[in-house]
């Protein structure tokens, strides 16, 4: 079950289109905000979350990555983001993989791996 954070309509479509080749795949919950996906992340308790960076609200997704953490403690936080965040998404340790939005075909193996499919 996978939840995705992302304040963009159309890249949350991208998204969805992208992970309907892997049946195993499925989104449970979408999110626009961090406040909203740690709701979100309390209630459903994702394998995966595939947060955005850039985000509606006050935090961003590296800010609010250890919030989704401690809602969900067993789900896989993906980061992905247009931004080149890599050296900080390295360091913190609730982001499990990142993935920039311009190889975002990278995003179905990156998913994949996480979760042994």
């Amino acid at each position: 079950m996978l939840v995705v954070v992302e304040d963009d309509p159309d890249f949350r479509l991208l998204v969805r289109t992208l992970l309907a080749s892997e049946p195993q795949l499925q989104i449970e919950g979408q999110a626009a905000s961090a406040e909203e996906a740690i709701e979100l992340a309390r209630d459903l308790e994702p394998s995966v979350i595939l947060l955005d960076h850039a985000l509606e609200g006050a935090l961003t997704g590296l800010e609010a990555a250890p919030m989704l953490k401690a809602a969900a403690p067993s789900a896989k936080i993906v980061l992905v983001t247009a931004y080149d965040l890599a050296r900080q998404a390295e360091r913190e340790p609730a982001v499990d993989a990142m993935v920039r939005k311009d190889h975002y075909t990278d995003l179905l193996p990156v998913v994949q791996g996480l979760l042994d499919l």
